[in-house]
């Protein structure tokens, strides 16, 4: 071992740690009812965070020793359990490292410190209840509070505004951060386009998470009054949430040192854009399985959430999910992944863009320094895998940078088609209602467009005509969407089979067995036992002039 190279610091630091190693030994079988939990990797951390702090060194290593020297101390199940503390003082809990402990706080009324142990979503409520470092019982350590030692207390890390009904356990979690445009705000059509491209069940299972990220209290108010007043709805079913974040969160931005030659507003811009970022990605965290950052000016794809989903399952290496080539839009994280990038961006906000922060950690994390740019990039393209065509589009022409224009957008998003989420058997579809423009029944049978049909006579059929004889276990038919909901099945329409009988190749009335009626303008039929097809049909059976918007046809196949 190389000795030379340490200082006097250093030496005391490691002595420390020997120190505190044998005593956890020397007291692991003395009993103790009244000692507090710590875990052994924040006994590292504050060895750590004393060797940058050593004008208080002696005084916290008088305090530790005390501790570890009192009555009680033990080694517990993998935790070292203290007794009287004796008292440590500011510098393990009131001072600027207090927060990146685990969530711990000082009890009331006690020269006592205790690290809880939350389970998932639960929150320490003797630190301000900072519902940003709600964590998985997985991660331990608020790691994230690496560039937040301007942050004054951990109230500033709570949305200053919100409007809520924290929902959580969902499967998607899309962010919008979005702020004050002064030229066109593109925020409700970002809105719009997300909600209605949706799936008719993807409402039970995403959550939409808008930061409105300006310091002026009156800008903030009016983005809060836009929303809540077309989407006051699904405000109300937790399907959308909104908050500002706290102007404390924020670092004095003027006095930072530009990078990049960038005029002083560019890089306050630039740099604050990876707070809100990180800020969103604090919040959400704890929300879901998945994250989906976007930006407040984009339109989204039909069914973007059914390929995202798709997407994620098919391959378990990814780090990120790209459904743009563009900047920041369309990445999709792990929740549980979320920390990282977290502590990365903070970390290193005042020297690049987020977007180029994002392929930073990818080089950092992947790439061989004696390696070649050509082997760097294929490891990172294993883990920053990008899908196409897009599903998501840039529609911003005015950027939330005053003078700023913004042309750039994706060229897959209109020019390539999406590959189908499920593949239907082979068969001849027919209609005898009329269809609306091209809004053909094939649409949505082969997952390219949907089916629109006018009004309906009795006795009027969709029918599928297979080939050959198929077995189906299941069928799944939605109608209507977000934008017409009255445009569904009624209790009148029944789907039909016909079994693969040489007698009944043309067919009457009578050879067609009922499955089933929809439910609230949906058909989910299971088959009561495997027999051979020729054909479903969908019938309908009495006059209406209600038109059917048909999305999408599911046929599965045994």
């Amino acid at each position: 071992m190389k000795w030379r190279g340490l200082q006097s610091k250093d030496v005391i630091i490691l002595c420390l740690s020997v120190f505190l190693l044998g005593v956890v030994v020397l007291h692991s079988t003395e009993p103790s009812t009244d000692g507090v939990k710590i875990d052994l990797d924040f006994i590292k951390y504050r060895i750590q965070a004393l060797n940058s702090r050593s004008q208080d060194l002696h005084q916290t290593i008088i305090n530790i020793r005390n501790a570890l020297s009192g009555p009680g101390a033990r080694q517990e199940g993998g935790k070292l359990v203290l007794g009287d503390l004796n008292p440590v003082k500011n510098d393990l809990v009131d001072g600027k490292l207090a927060p990146v402990r685990h969530v711990g706080a000082r009890q009331p009324g006690k020269d006592a410190v205790q690290v809880l142990q939350p389970g998932p979503g639960q929150v320490d409520h003797e630190v301000g209840k900072a519902e940003l470092f709600k964590m998985p019982s997985s991660s331990r350590v608020v790691d994230s509070v690496v560039g937040l030692n301007h942050v004054p207390n951990m109230e500033s890390l709570n949305p200053a505004r919100k409007v809520s009904k924290d929902r959580s356990g969902v499967s998607l979690v899309v962010g919008i951060p979005t702020v004050h445009r002064t030229k066109k705000s593109y925020l409700v059509q970002t809105i719009e386009s997300l909600i209605s491209n949706m799936g008719v069940f993807d409402r039970k299972d995403i959550l939409f998470v808008i930061l409105v990220a300006d310091i002026d209290a009156a800008k903030v108010d009016a983005i809060f009054k836009e929303v809540q007043s077309k989407y006051q709805q699904e405000l109300d079913s937790g399907l959308i949430e909104i908050i500002s974040s706290s102007p404390a969160f924020y670092p004095d931005f003027v006095q930072m040192d530009v990078t990049f030659g960038d005029p002083k507003d560019r890089f306050i811009w630039r740099t604050k854009q990876v707070f809100d970022f990180a800020y969103l990605m604090m919040y959400a965290r704890s929300r879901g399985l998945y994250y989906l950052q976007v930006e407040d000016d984009i339109q989204a794809r039909p069914n973007y959430a059914a390929h995202i989903a798709e997407r994620a399952k098919k391959d378990t290496t990814w780090d990120v999910l790209e459904f743009t080539a563009l900047g920041f839009i369309g990445k999709l994280f792990r929740c549980a992944d979320l920390t990282d990038f977290i502590h990365f961006f903070l970390a290193n906000a005042q020297f690049k863009p987020v977007d180029w922060l994002l392929d930073d950690w990818f080089f950092v994390r992947y790439c061989h320094p004696e390696k070649d740019y050509k082997d760097c990039r294929t490891r990172k393209k294993a883990h920053r895998v990008l899908f196409k065509p897009a599903l998501f589009q840039h529609i911003g022409h005015f950027s939330s940078l005053d003078g700023k224009i913004q042309k750039l957008t994706d060229r897959t998003f209109k020019q390539q088609k999406l590959p189908p989420l499920h593949t239907n058997p082979a068969s001849v579809v027919s209609s005898s209602i009329k269809f609306f423009q091209t809004y053909s029944p094939e649409g949505a049978y082969l997952q390219t467009g949907f089916f629109w049909g006018m009004a309906q006579s009795a006795g009027d059929r969709i029918t599928f005509t297979f080939g050959s004889p198929v077995v189906l276990t299941r069928v799944f038919i939605q109608s209507g969407n977000t934008d017409h909901p009255g445009d569904i099945f009624s209790q009148s329409a029944q789907l039909e089979y016909l079994t693969y009988d040489s007698n009944n190749k043309n067919p009457t009335e009578q050879n067609w067995h009922k499955l089933c009626s929809p439910v609230a303008g949906t058909f989910d039929c299971k088959f009561p036992k495997k027999e051979e097809l020729r054909a479903l049909s969908l019938h309908f059976t009495v006059d209406s002039k209600q038109w059917i918007l048909m999305p999408s046809v599911f046929l599965y196949v045994a």
